[in-house]
């Protein structure tokens, strides 16, 4: 007898088949290629990044802007901090973006979004507009605003647990069906769960900001587009998406989980992804990292013959290009590590089944390597959770660090990494052990500085100027002087509560708002893992933003700064 069930199992399958059989042959490309030399941060070696040359990054200054990671808190003050750098005039002088983790769910849109920026981003209110009624509106007027609201982690799996099913049935029911299609409708319905991450951050961050933004390959410009096609004729235009105009560069920090045969624990690798280029700056044995690769050919079956900087791939039967939401997932797979515990990838087993999973190879000695299959990528946070580390590898002598966390300067170690060598963390806060780049006495600095910009009744802003940049090997990064760095913190400011209205104050003052502005990563309105509501991306936003436009921090930071960036005052 034919069950519901059978038809359904039934109908499941002829649909992964039919996907299956339009792409069963994998195509055979060639991508451009860049070694890095592993020994730049003795500087002893050079290393010139791709995008060096652009001539749009060339008219920005040497400034970077780093947004930490910190789940849908570290999103919403990310569109205020960038709505308050478009409002102070300064986005046009940024050459970087660097983001992790949560700041990525923000940047990448930013970065790839063809909507104008004011829209995107929102409009600026000072504290004294901040009404009850302003606050509360629903959904947030800035579109990017909108994305973390609607971000409730559930229906947009929709598809992936449809597939995920149907491998459950075809497993269970006894049908007579074809080996052979069985076969690849088993590859069809299982090999995507990997994805399953990805496609949710995907179809709440990419898609409404960047169309075929989650189906598609990304790329930089239509120049860097041209050249993918010269080596690869057979992908077509409509194949990627590109950034918008006049962005600063995106690079996007993420963590390849290792299991390394000598370690009982799984190293974290930092990986880095960006417009042009995606992978491991330093080298990790013969097996791993030493080169980055065009992103549409991170994630490839496997690798062959190597010719002048290019390198002949092949992709996976079946599976979509790396693309925006798997930059975005790889980055932002926080509960990734808190499945491990210090224990073997091994040890997490199935669990691990719907995060990020990607083929890498490297290249040594113009050779292919053997391609090193499903290794889990995590949060970029798990390594370098501020983001500071890809712009201290190109030797940027501006930055402006925002620290979206919900900790205390003092009681974040992601900071504190960044002044002295920590010991190994064990917990699910990563590996920052090796991330030591600038001298101690900076760090109590930092935290005076802090606190004497929010009495003097400005943003929690502080700069230093002149620093020294150590090398480091684990980024491989190469020392440098005459750094110029602003440290912007997320932390309460009585001043800006002070403006409000009255009524808004007792809104920041309520339950609704605990922590506020220190809102939890995760579980902060239980039973959603990750969302804010409307009043509280409202209210967050506008003290970001605020933060980076109130007169004292403005002039902070613009007389802090190289002088030749020319920053509106």
């Amino acid at each position: 007898m034919v069950t519901r069930t059978s038809r359904l199992a039934a109908l499941l399958l002829l649909l992964a088949t039919a996907v299956v059989w339009l792409d069963a042959a994998a195509p055979l490309l060639v991508t451009e290629y860049w070694p890095v030399p592993p020994d730049v941060w003795k500087g002893t070696s050079t290393f010139t990044f791709p995008e060096a040359s652009d001539p749009g990054l060339q008219k920005n200054g040497d400034l970077g802007i780093a947004f930490s990671g910190g789940g849908t808190r570290s999103a919403t003050l990310t569109v205020g901090q960038l709505r308050g750098l478009l409002s102070n005039k300064w986005l046009d002088r940024v050459r970087y973006i660097t983001a992790v983790s949560g700041g990525s769910w923000a940047a990448a849109p930013y970065t790839y979004s063809s909507t104008d920026p004011k829209i995107l981003l929102g409009e600026l209110l000072q504290p004294e507009q901040l009404t009850k009624a302003v606050v509360e509106v629903s959904p947030p007027r800035a579109s990017l605003a909108r994305s973390i609201v609607d971000s409730k982690l559930l229906a947009a799996a929709a598809p992936d647990i449809v597939k995920i099913a149907g491998r459950s049935l075809l497993d269970r029911q006894n049908l007579a069906i074809p080996d052979q299609a069985r076969s690849l409708a088993k590859k069809f319905t299982a090999g995507s769960s990997d994805e399953t991450y990805a496609d949710i951050l995907g179809r709440i961050f990419i898609t409404p900001h960047v169309p075929g933004g989650i189906d598609k390959a990304y790329t930089w410009h239509e120049a860097v587009r041209n050249r993918i096609k010269e080596l690869a004729p057979s992908l077509s235009v409509g194949d990627f998406v590109m950034a918008a105009d006049d962005r600063p560069f995106l690079i996007v920090g993420g963590s390849i989980i290792y299991d390394h045969p000598t370690y009982d624990f799984p190293r974290l690798i930092p990986v880095e992804m960006t417009p042009i280029y995606t992978g491991v700056r330093q080298q990790y044995g013969d097996k791993l990292g030493g080169i980055y690769v065009s992103p549409f050919a991170y994630d490839v079956a496997s690798a062959g013959a190597v010719r002048e900087h290019t390198v002949q791939v092949k992709g996976i039967a079946g599976r979509r290009p790396f693309t925006l939401a798997d930059m975005i997932a790889t980055s932002g797979a926080a509960p990734l590590l808190a499945l491990f515990r210090g224990q073997p990838v091994a040890a997490a087993g199935r669990a691990t089944a719907f995060f990020p999973t990607f083929n890498h190879f490297t290249i040594r000695k113009d050779e292919a390597r053997q391609t090193v299959e499903h290794l889990l990528h995590g949060d970029g946070g798990f390594t370098d959770n501020l983001g500071v580390m890809p712009l201290l590898a190109r030797r940027v002598h501006n930055i402006i660090v925002f620290v979206n966390a919900a900790d205390p300067l003092k009681d974040n170690p992601a900071v504190e990494s960044l002044f002295w060598p920590l010991d190994r963390q064990e917990d699910a806060g990563g590996d920052r052990s090796m991330n030591y780049v600038f001298d101690h006495e900076h760090f109590d600095e930092v935290d005076r500085g802090l606190q004497a910009a929010v009495a003097a009744r400005g943003g929690a802003v502080y700069c230093g100027r002149n620093w020294k940049v150590r090398a480091n090997e684990l980024y491989n990064i190469a020392a440098y002087d005459g750094l110029n760095i602003c440290w912007v913190n997320n932390q309460p400011n009585p001043t800006w509560v002070g403006k409000l209205p009255a009524e808004t104050q007792a809104m920041v003052g309520s339950k609704s708002f605990k922590n506020f502005p220190l809102f939890a990563t995760f579980g902060q309105n239980i039973p959603y893992a990750v969302r804010l509501t409307p009043p509280q991306v409202n209210l967050l936003s506008q003290l970001a933003a605020w933060t980076v436009t109130n007169e004292v921090s403005r002039r902070t930071m613009a007389g802090s700064l190289d002088p030749a960036l020319n920053l509106p005052r």
